[in-house]
């Protein structure tokens, strides 16, 4: 009997607590009539929204896609759990989201899983503290920094040619692992100023978290949209931050050995830790905030970048017209072997600025990005929202949309880039470095970087692969992901 009566205790308790939930989101969706009742809006299911879409990680873009074509129109709410976020496509909407100041601030569940206390610096800081962060590391992404790292880019560039050059003839090989590995150990060498030798333990040991990072951060995104990020906190993935914790500041510790008292190497070179050290000395950053922005900028630019190099090489093996016609025209900037490539050569191959750009179209490195609102502001004249509304702009749809970029919108066609049809374009239809004052800070870097490195492959490999193009499926990691990486085969060009 008095289990009985315990269960039925159980039973009604729970129908309270359900009750009351539902009363609670009723309130909550009614006090969003004014923003619902005025562009097409998801609910989704109760207490769920549309985040179930999200857990078959190979059909998010799909389902995205279908999202759009349902409501038929370019902004949109959707509900994902009991939270209200405006997703938009609109290239008008974009570029007021992207530049106003009441949007400088990220949107806080796009962005969890980077709170995980090694990236969280610049990628996600309130604007208050963005700012000023942002302006102590902008010195070492001036022109004549970069220009100063060209030999590094070269000497990444040609180990890179190096270890694909002994795959030819093998038949079809994992390449992006290579060039992961060469796009960390630049990275490292570029921020810390340090070099990690290859093969060594540490230089294992560095791969092997970076890669458990990623994967337990990729997953920590999607949980962490029905709030259930903690189920990704297991031992490994503390483990593994504890130890990038650690190296970081064995890192830094390196560098305060190296350093002189002057904040620039012999050259004039500046690295980004040399600069967050000096900020460190006059009272503007914490020790942790040194740590945690080196971290950052190692993290984002070896992963980003990797992903770019690996993308448009699959591109150009897909596409051998494509890529012949870009080799002939590297051939002909280059048509002795490459010694090193040189900042002012660049602007001689237009061809492959175009072929670059088209792969960065159709595969970019961050796929989503994300703002909130700072205060109550209007998204467009009669559409106001609230404190801490969170707009979303999924830049991978953005770039494959038919309205914006025709019929033939997910071919792989470099010509969408010539100046006439980028004339006809909104600005705002393409965004592979986000856009506005809170953009990609390292897009300078990146972009020289993977025009070094496809110039010096292009001149002396050419790509194939049995993968078709129509076969390629993206997944939602911390940056772009394929759910099966394409092999690639590699043959020594004999000119």
């Amino acid at each position: 009997m008095s289990i009985l009566i315990s269960l039925n205790s159980v039973i009604l308790a729970v129908a309270i607590l359900f009750l009351y939930a539902s009363w609670s989101l009723y309130k909550k969706r009614r006090s969003f009539r004014h923003i619902t009742s005025k562009i097409p809006t998801r609910y989704g299911i109760p207490f769920i929204g549309i985040a179930y879409e999200f857990l078959d990680l190979t059909k998010v873009y799909k389902n995205a896609s279908r999202g759009f074509d349902k409501i038929k129109s370019l902004t949109a709410c959707v509900w994902v759990a009991n939270t209200p976020i405006v997703i938009t496509i609109d290239p008008e909407v974009i570029k007021h989201v992207t530049t106003s100041p009441e949007f400088l601030n990220k949107a806080r569940d796009l962005y969890a899983h980077f709170h995980n206390g090694v990236i969280n610096g610049l990628i996600v800081n309130p604007v208050k503290k963005w700012k000023p962060d942002r302006k102590a590391i902008t010195p070492f992404l001036s022109h004549n920094n970069i220009l100063s790292f060209f030999p590094f880019f070269n000497d990444n560039a040609k180990n890179v040619l190096r270890k694909l050059s002994d795959l030819a003839g093998h038949g079809e090989k994992d390449v992006y692992g290579i060039i992961k590995a060469m796009g960390l150990q630049l990275s490292i060498l570029t921020i810390m100023g340090i070099k990690i030798e290859e093969g060594t333990q540490k230089y294992n040991e560095i791969m092997n978290a970076f890669n458990i990072l990623v994967h337990r951060m990729a997953d920590n995104s999607v949980y962490s949209s029905v709030g259930l990020g903690f189920l990704t906190l297991t031992p490994t993935y503390n483990r593994t931050i504890k130890y990038l914790r650690e190296l970081v500041r064995s890192l830094i510790k390196e560098t305060l050995a190296r350093q002189s008292d002057e904040d620039k190497f012999e050259d004039g070179r500046q690295t980004v830790i040399d600069l967050m050290l000096r900020v460190m000395r006059q009272g503007h950053f914490t020790p942790n905030d040194v740590e945690i922005e080196s971290f950052t900028m190692i993290a984002a630019s070896y992963e980003t970048s990797a992903f770019a190099v690996y993308s448009t090489i699959v591109m150009l093996a897909m596409h051998p017209e494509i890529q012949e016609r870009a080799f002939q025209e590297v051939y002909s900037v280059y048509p002795d072997k490459i010694t090193s490539v040189e900042y002012d050569e660049l602007k001689n191959l237009p061809y492959l600025d175009m072929v670059i750009a088209e792969s960065l179209r159709l595969n970019p490195p961050i796929p989503y990005i994300g703002r909130q609102t700072i205060n109550e502001t209007e998204l467009w004249p009669g559409l106001t929202l609230p404190k801490e509304m969170q707009v979303i702009i999924p830049i991978y749809e953005l770039h494959r949309r038919k309205e914006l970029w025709g019929p033939e919108a997910a071919r792989f066609n470099p010509d969408n880039f010539l100046p006439e049809n980028i004339a006809k374009r909104h600005p705002c239809t393409y965004m592979a470095f986000s856009k506005g004052p809170r953009n990609c800070i390292g897009f300078r870097y990146a972009d020289v970087t993977l025009r070094v490195l496809l110039i010096t492959l292009l001149r002396s490999l050419k790509f194939s692969t049995t993968f078709r193009y129509e076969d390629i499926v993206f997944m939602p990691r911390v940056t772009l992901s394929y759910e099966k990486e394409p092999l690639v085969s590699i043959e020594l060009r004999d000119c």
